[in-house]
C-alpha cells in the first residue's frame, strides 16, 4: 500500500520543485517572515488543509485523520539570515544548475518544508486510512541569538504539543539523535589607560584578554556518542586609538555543547580561569556574563519517530545508520521544554547554509519527500 506514496510523490515532482522555487523567491530574513508566511498558509490552504497564522507570525498547518490518534510535528523554521556579500547567483533567484536550486534558505530550510508538505499531500491523496494528525509547525526568528524571540518556543508556551517530531534542518539526509546547545559568553577585561608613549603607567586591557583567550584555547570540547562540542572565540573589540593604552576589551566566546554540558558549567569554567589569573597578577580585572544559553537535545534510538525513520529508510532500500548534529535548532524546545521526542532528518547541507550561493540538491528534496511520506504511513496509518 505505501508503493502508492511513493508513486505519488514521484508525480508531485515538478509541483515540488517550482514550490520550493517560489518560496525561495520570497525574502524571509529574521523578523520580516511575513509575506513567506502567508504563501505558505494560503497555499496549504488551497491544498484543503487547516492553516493559520498565530499571534507571532508562526504558521501552523493541520492535516488530521478520519479519528483521533497521535499527532506527528513537523518543525521548520520561516526566517533566513542576510544575503549577505559575494554571491554570483541571485540570492532570490531560485535558480537551477546541475541539479542545485540557489538561493538564500533553500538549504536552510525551504527545501525541507517543500518535502513536508508534499509527504502530508501524498498521505491524503493516497486515500489510505489514517489516524491522529500532521502538524506543520513553521515558526518565525529560529536563526536570533535571542531565547525569547524564538517561534518554536513561543507555539509550546502558547500550548502546542505533539506525540512525537521530525525537525527537518538541513543535515544531509542524516537520522541525527542529536544537536549541539550553544552558549555564548561575554568576557570583559578593565585595564588602565595611559599615553600611548608611556604604557607602562597603564594596563593594557588587550593584553589582558590575550591571557585569557589562551586560557580558553585550554577548556576541551564536549564529546558524546553522536556529537562533538566546539568552542569558538569569536568577536573581540578593544581600544580607540592606537597612540592610546586600552583600558577596556571584550571577548565574546561561543560553545556548542552536548548532552551533559550547561551554560551554568561554561561560564564557571572561565570565572575558574579568571580567578587563576587574579592570583597570579594583581593588576588582573575582569568580568564575565552568560549572554545566550541553549541546550542540546537527544532523542532515544529507540524512540518511536526514530524507529519510523529506520523504518522508512528500510522500506526505499536504504540504510539508516545515527548521526547527531554540531548545529543547534528548535529541537532544543521541543525537547527539553515540551518534552516531545524529536529526530533532526531533512536535506540540504549546513556547509552552504549562511554562505554566499547557498543551494540545496534537488534530488535529497525528492528523497526526503518520500521518507516524510513513509514516516507519515509508519506512524498513522491504519494497516
Amino acid at each position: 500500500m505505501y508503493q502508492k506514496l511513493l508513486d505519488l510523490i514521484k508525480s508531485y515532482d515538478e509541483e515540488m520543485i517550482n514550490l520550493l522555487a517560489e518560496m525561495v523567491k520570497i525574502p524571509s530574513v529574521s523578523g520580516d517572515e511575513a509575506a513567506y508566511a502567508k504563501f505558505l498558509c494560503d497555499y496549504c490552504g488551497k491544498l484543503g488543509f487547516e492553516s493559520s497564522i498565530d499571534r507571532h507570525g508562526n504558521v501552523l498547518v493541520l492535516i488530521k485523520g478520519a479519528k483521533p490518534g497521535k499527532r506527528i510535528a513537523y518543525n521548520n523554521h520561516l526566517d533566513t539570515v542576510p544575503v549577505g556579500e559575494g554571491w554570483t547567483k541571485d540570492p532570490f533567484g531560485a535558480e537551477i544548475v546541475d541539479g542545485k536550486m540557489y538561493g538564500r534558505g533553500s538549504t536552510d530550510c525551504k527545501g525541507g518544508i517543500a518535502a513536508q508538505i508534499m509527504a502530508a499531500k501524498a498521505l491524503v491523496d493516497s486515500g489510505i486510512p489514517f489516524a491522529g494528525e500532521i502538524a506543520l509547525m513553521y515558526p518565525v526568528e529560529e536563526e536570533v541569538q535571542n531565547v525569547s524571540r524564538k517561534g518554536t518556543l513561543k507555539m509550546l508556551q502558547d500550548g502546542f504539543t505533539a506525540d512525537m517530531c521530525v525537525n527537518g534542518e538541513d543535515v544531509d539526509l542524516k537520522c541525527c539523535l542529536v544537536c549541539c546547545g550553544m552558549l555564548e559568553v561575554k568576557v570583559t577585561t578593565m585595564g588602565v589607560g595611559a599615553h600611548g608613549a608611556t604604557p607602562y603607567k597603564g594596563v593594557n586591557a588587550i593584553g589582558q584578554m590575550c591571557r585569557v583567550y589562551e586560557e580558553i584555547q585550554k577548556i576541551k570540547p564536549g564529546v558524546h556518542k553522536y556529537a562533538t562540542g566546539s568552542i569558538n572565540p569569536g568577536v573581540i573589540s578593544g581600544g580607540e586609538r592606537s597612540s592610546v593604552v586600552p583600558d577596556r576589551c571584550e571577548l565574546r566566546v561561543s560553545r556548542f555543547t552536548v548532552p551533559g554540558e550547561t551554560g551554568a558549567m561554561f561560564l564557571r569554567e572561565i570565572n575558574e580561569i579568571l580567578a587563576k589569573l587574579k592570583a597570579e597578577d594583581p593588576t588582573f580585572d575582569a568580568v564575565a556574563e552568560l549572554t545566550y544559553d541553549s541546550n542540546p537535545s537527544e532523542v532515544a534510538e529507540d524512540a518511536e519517530i526514530v524507529q519510523a525513520v529506520v523504518k522508512a529508510h528500510e522500506m526505499i532500500g536504504k540504510d539508516c545508520p545515527f548521526y547527531g548534529t554540531p548545529q543547534h535548532d528548535d529541537a532544543d524546545y521541543m525537547t527539553n521544554v515540551s518534552h516531545i521526542p524529536t529526530v533532526l532528518y531533512g536535506p540540504g547541507t549546513g556547509l552552504v547554509a549562511h554562505m554566499p550561493d547557498e543551494y540545496v540538491l534537488l534530488d535529497e528534496i525528492r528523497e526526503a519527500a518520500q521518507v516524510y511520506a513513509l514516516i507519515n504511513y509508519n506512524v498513522l496509518a491504519e494497516k
